[in-house]
């Protein structure tokens, strides 16, 4: 036992100064470390939540991990480089110049890592604040390709910067890959346009899932669905019409449920010329007004427009409550209007031609 105890005051002893500063370092990062994780935790994350502020609750508490490997390597970093000049024996060392390596590229990346994940938790925010709360799915595919698209860029940079401090040149990596990215875009254009106009659409918003739209072509139907690529329409057949956004975007759009799904029934007929136009008007307004769906403030409006060939044509126009109704209150109006113009004698006439042929004599 004495000889294992002397043995061991012996190896002890031999232990340079320059191992205990390394030592102190070590132990000083992990505390730097945990004061770091402490002031987050029972000083910063507290304050934020008192203020109401989700946003910054959020990114405090993604950040949390992250930040303690900041504290621990900026630690290590900046006594390596105070110790380089303390301990020259050290400092020489290729040993020595590859810690030191090492901590700048820990160092590095967890600074890059406590960027992302502040990134993440504002696309998580804005997923439940706002993107939650609207039934497109383009947002929510969006922020899933954005959270993707920052976590290459970041960690791009951070090689970038790695790769630089080592003395790598990276020109001609770079011209490579904007050269590479150049040709992508060639090749994707009509995608990428796509998806810039389904950022556009989410941006906009000229409508939203189950609004009734009315295309350039005169196709209507009801939104289903506002990808990041194209939106998906169901017409009126009981068909889906899939239209990439990027021509959705250019087009003419007539959204029927903006600023409200109230819609003005127009209709234009016409009575025979020997009827009696005041007795006409007055029975097309009793009809109006007597119709459940039809709007009595504004009254519905009646006016004789013209002398047609066939007919005088009387124009009217009513609101109702709802667009999807208008084809069932247009046959209600038309079945009682004809009924009543039955009942008062009044002739609905058919386009007439008369023809004389007139032969030579």
């Amino acid at each position: 036992m004495k000889e294992s105890g002397q043995f061991f005051n012996i190896w002890l002893s031999g232990i340079s100064q320059e191992i205990w500063l390394i030592v102190i370092w070590i132990l000083g990062g992990i505390l730097a470390a945990k004061i770091t994780r402490l002031v987050w935790t029972r000083v910063l994350i507290p304050m934020a939540k008192l203020t109401n502020t989700k946003l910054n609750v959020m990114v405090l508490e993604k950040t949390q991990h992250a930040i303690q490997l900041v504290a621990l390597s900026l630690f290590l970093d900046f006594g390596m480089r105070v110790g380089a000049q303390s301990v020259p024996t050290f400092s020489g060392h290729s040993a020595w110049t590859l810690c030191l390596g090492g901590v700048f590229v820990v160092l590095i990346l967890s600074i890059t890592l406590v960027l992302y994940e502040a990134t993440t938790a504002l696309t998580e925010w804005y997923g439940e604040k706002i993107a939650g709360k609207t039934e497109v799915t383009v947002d929510d595919q969006f922020l899933a390709l954005f959270q993707k698209t920052a976590r290459v860029i970041f960690f791009f940079i951070a090689a970038t910067i790695i790769l630089e401090h080592f003395g790598v040149k990276i020109t001609g990596l770079l011209a490579t890959a904007g050269v590479a990215s150049l040709a992508i875009a060639f090749a994707a254009q009509e995608t990428l346009s796509n998806m810039i106009s389904g950022f556009v659409l989410m941006i906009d918003r000229p409508f939203k899932v189950g609004d009734r739209i009315e295309l350039s072509s005169g196709k209507a139907g009801d939104i289903l669905e506002v990808g990041l690529r194209s939106t998906r329409i169901m017409s009126l057949d009981n068909t889906v019409i899939t239209i990439p956004n990027a021509e959705i975007a250019k087009s003419q759009i007539v959204n029927l449920n903006l600023p409200n799904p109230n819609f003005k029934v127009r209709a234009t007929l016409g009575i025979s010329y020997d009827a009696d136009v005041r007795k006409a008007k007055d029975i097309i307004r009793e009809v109006l007004l007597s119709n459940q769906d039809v709007f009595k403030t504004p009254p519905p409006e009646i006016y004789f427009m013209e002398f047609g060939e066939s007919a005088l044509d009387i124009y009217y126009e009513c609101w109702i409550s709802n667009h999807r109704d208008q084809r069932k209150v247009r046959d209600s109006l038309n079945l009682a209007i004809k009924d009543r113009f039955d009942k008062a004698g009044i002739e609905i006439p058919f386009p007439q031609r008369e023809i004389r042929i007139k032969k030579d004599v």
